[in-house]
């Protein structure tokens, strides 16, 4: 009974969603312009969110995330303990090397194996699928399906990135990986409609983590974060290859499901399916990325006192939180068997948790920073605010544990408030204001009943996106959405 429960559980997580008792029509609505052959759409790229790439290890092509079978990495045993941490780094800067992973394509479905049965449960499929019904078509996905259209539509594109890294980091990535698809888009266009020197626009379609990725690229460009410690400059310059962005469920101001997880691991179902303890998830630069801001109050004392930044690392210290954990100590040992030191090894752990801390605050403060985006750039939000979700949550340092204290709209996953990073959340009730208080100018926001995977299969969601991509008209004015040299 436990395999099935844990088997009901992963596909609830990434699967559940509900449906209204009428749905569109999408390929009678669409069909004209999925059809249609011509240059008048922009290039796709969809951006999955953590835990949406798979990865694998580039020595011997074994699975390390996305398939719960049989030859899959397992982090049970000390090799496979390696391939899913991330690369600890040593006091003098340096990284461990043990890690040979790769993301491997977006995880279009978790492959699942128990009581010996096979099972198959869709996680990003449906959204690049959503995009077929529009024309668009991924290849990888059109190689293995029947297809109403030929290979002229191979204009939908995945950004499949190590999601255990730090954000900006992938940033960087995103930005030339957009420039690539200009390109190769801007030779078809040459080759098959005579159109020289195309300037090609993209469309991002990013969910959860993927959308805070896509910011940080479009503000900061290639920049990532400058080692020496100072701000990124804010010059807009990953929006030039960029004319539309629909972030969806994304936690523009963190979640506190990643401090829980950060603090205590995060257990899929053990010992059927996979446990990462602290060690594990604490090496991911990325999840201290999504943990919520200071300034929202969202992790406080039994009597509901303020606990210390949750950026600074005596915090840390004064709750062993994390890598910082004591029952760490034998994981280290098998991390580590070269080092015969527990205090070494601990070392480590703590220089490496210093350095994402710091990471994750400069992060959130160069999202943060207050910037008018570029005109010509459209900014859509599909958020869930029908499922309870975390809000505030109450550490027990004697059982060092969390409890909910208090829930708020949301999508299970992420608070409607992080979604549209609502300042009015940061308690400062004398400047209050009915009225939406963000950084982020948003040109569209749609309000869904679905949880965080489920946004992505609404038929709502879907047709909006659609709407969104082929039929409504670009600020440009031109039929394209962006100019063409002749």
């Amino acid at each position: 009974m436990k395999k099935l429960f844990a088997v009901v559980i992963l596909a609830q997580l990434v699967t559940a969603c509900a449906s209204g008792p009428n749905e569109p029509d999408l390929q009678l609505s669409y069909n004209r312009e999925a059809a249609s052959e011509t240059p008048y759409r922009n290039p796709v790229i969809v951006i999955p969110g953590v835990l949406g790439s798979k990865l694998k290890d580039i020595r011997t092509d074994q699975p390390v995330w996305g398939a719960f079978i049989s030859g899959a990495a397992d982090p049970q045993s000390d090799d496979g303990l390696r391939l899913i941490t991330a690369p600890y780094i040593y006091p003098d800067g340096s990284k461990t090397n043990w890690s040979h992973v790769v993301p491997d394509g977006a995880l279009k479905e978790v492959k699942l194996q128990l009581l010996g049965i096979p099972l198959k449960v869709k996680a990003y499929a449906q959204i690049i699928e959503a995009l077929g019904i529009g024309g668009y078509r991924e290849k990888q996905l059109g190689n293995a399906n029947d297809t109403l259209y030929d290979d002229t539509h191979y204009t939908a594109f995945q950004f499949d990135y190590d999601w255990r890294m730090s954000n900006a980091e992938n940033a960087q990535k995103l930005f030339h990986f957009i420039q690539d698809v200009r390109d190769q888009t801007a030779q078809v266009y040459e080759t098959r409609y005579g159109i020289s020197d195309a300037d090609i626009k993209v469309d991002i379609v990013a969910h959860s983590m993927g959308g805070l990725v896509a910011r940080y690229m479009l503000r900061y460009g290639e920049q990532g974060l400058p080692k020496d410690g100072s701000d990124p400059i804010l010059d807009w310059s990953g929006s030039l290859g960029v004319e539309r962005v629909i972030l969806i469920g994304t936690p523009n101001a963190g979640s506190v499901s990643a401090i829980e997880e950060l603090v205590q691991g995060k257990n899929f179902g053990w010992p059927f399916l996979p446990y990462y303890n602290q060690a594990v998830l604490g090496s991911f630069a990325s999840l201290y990325q999504l943990m919520p801001r200071d300034r929202h109050n969202t992790i406080v004392g039994p009597n509901g006192e303020q606990l210390g930044s949750l950026y600074d690392i005596k915090t840390w210290e004064k709750h062993q939180w994390g890598l910082l954990d004591p029952k760490m100590e034998k994981t280290y040992a098998r991390l580590f068997p070269e080092i015969e030191s527990a205090d070494e090894r601990r070392s480590i752990a703590h220089y490496t948790l210093a350095h994402h801390l710091t990471e994750a605050r400069r992060f959130a403060e160069a999202l943060d920073k207050p910037a008018a985006a570029p005109e010509r750039l459209l900014f859509d939000l599909v958020l869930g605010d029908a499922d309870k979700t975390i809000r505030v949550a109450t550490y027990d340092a004697d059982k060092k544990s969390f409890k909910t204290q208090v829930e708020a709209p949301g999508d299970g996953t992420v608070p409607r408030y992080s979604a549209l990073m609502d300042e009015r959340e940061d308690g400062n009730a004398s400047i209050w204001t009915p009225r939406l208080r963000s950084p982020i100018a948003f040109d569209n926001v749609m309000i869904l009943p679905y949880n965080h995977i489920g946004l992505t299969q609404s038929k709502v969601f879907i047709d909006n996106m659609l709407y969104w991509l082929l039929v409504e008209p670009r600020p440009s004015g031109t039929p394209l959405g962006y100019p063409l040299k002749q």
